[in-house]
């Protein structure tokens, strides 16, 4: 039989076993599922009411800089191009009246999170006063939730969010550096393809010229309803363009009849050249030459009904490298934007006559 002194002992060791347990049961329950929820964003704010955002990661803490400006919002991390405020829109309504039910207080555990320091994805934004207005950090996204782990700066309290942030910043897996590109607009051209009457072709296989015939005469002095009228119904026919070996592109002489083209082929041609989405911007401020655009290889010229000229010009390929994709890049004459384009786009663009016609 056990002795008194050692039942007791046994007892001691039981009691403080059982205070280790509940000690470290409530521990876990205050670092680890606390049910309460707080407000991390207050209110919501627009794109008019600030005049800076600022994204960044660790050593990078103004990776993305974004500035309003009297033109609109640029990137000013990216040569100061265009920003698009749609996806400035999307962030801004993503963070509005932002709340996060709770997770942890511990530390110690941050890093479980993504939110170290070296970690954490940083979002802040300021007024046009210059003073900060929201701020915070943005870790992983946990296995089948939707949202991300997320704190206010300068505190320990993990909370997570109902719907994803970092898909805001162009980051869908876990934490990274933000990219400009994400806050890119990528709109090149964006024109109306009712208003273009000839497009000119240029390429190794020579120059070609599409030609836009109305199906109604726009009466002069019309009102533009009725232009539009007349403009909103088309064919097309080649034009004067040449080859290399001095025929016009249809195979006839310069002088010969123009044979009507294919509507259904041409007018792809058309929409692929009023609507140019780069999927890339490249430094502006390098020579031309360094694109291959001191002397283009391509161009393609859109001629519209008030006598205005958009010249695309097409340089070198550009490889795909690490974050950078690949493509061509591509320059509208008399503007400082370096795109980048996809091949796919070229291929849309660049047909020979041949294949314009109708079967």
């Amino acid at each position: 039989m056990l002795s008194r002194k050692t039942l007791a002992i046994l007892a001691a060791v039981v009691a403080a076993l059982i205070v280790i347990s509940v000690l470290q049961s409530v521990g876990h329950r205050r670092a680890t599922s606390r049910d309460a929820t707080a407000v991390l964003v207050a209110g919501e704010y627009k794109a008019d009411d600030l005049g800076r955002i600022v994204l960044g990661r660790g050593a990078e803490p103004e990776a993305v800089v974004l500035e309003a400006g009297p033109d609109g919002w640029r990137v000013r991390s990216a040569w100061n191009a265009r920003a698009s405020r749609e996806r400035i829109d999307g962030l801004l309504k993503a963070l509005a009246d932002l709340t996060g039910e709770y997770r942890s207080d511990n530390r110690e555990v941050l890093a479980d999170y993504g939110l170290a320091a070296d970690a954490a994805v940083t979002i802040r934004a300021f007024g046009k006063d210059g003073r900060e207005v929201l701020a915070l950090e943005v870790g992983n996204r946990p296995e089948g939730a939707a949202g991300n782990f997320v704190k206010l700066p300068g505190k320990d309290e993990v909370y997570i969010t109902p719907s994803g942030v970092l898909s805001q910043l162009g980051i869908y897996g876990a934490p990274e550096t933000p990219l400009p590109r994400a806050f890119l607009d990528l709109m090149a051209v964006h024109e109306d393809r009712a208003q273009v009457d000839v497009i000119r072709l240029r390429d190794k296989d020579g120059t070609r010229e599409l030609v836009k015939v109305l199906s109604a005469e726009v009466p002069a002095g019309a009102d533009s309803a009725t232009v539009a009228s007349a403009r909103a119904t088309w064919e097309w026919k080649t034009g004067g363009g040449k080859s290399p070996n001095g025929k016009s592109p249809n195979g006839k002489a310069p002088n010969g009849k123009s044979p009507n083209l294919a509507k259904a082929k041409v007018d792809p041609v058309l929409n692929a050249l009023v609507s140019v989405h780069a999927n890339d911007l490249d430094n502006p401020g390098a020579p031309a030459a360094a694109y291959g655009l001191d002397t283009p290889s391509r161009e393609a010229v859109l001629v519209m009904a008030d006598g205005r000229q958009l010249a695309l010009e097409f340089g070198n390929d550009r490889p795909a490298v690490g974050d950078k994709p690949g493509g061509t890049w591509m320059r509208v004459r008399g503007q400082p934007e370096i795109w980048v384009v996809t091949e796919y786009m070229l291929k849309n663009v660049f047909k020979p006559v041949a294949e314009l016609k109708p079967d």
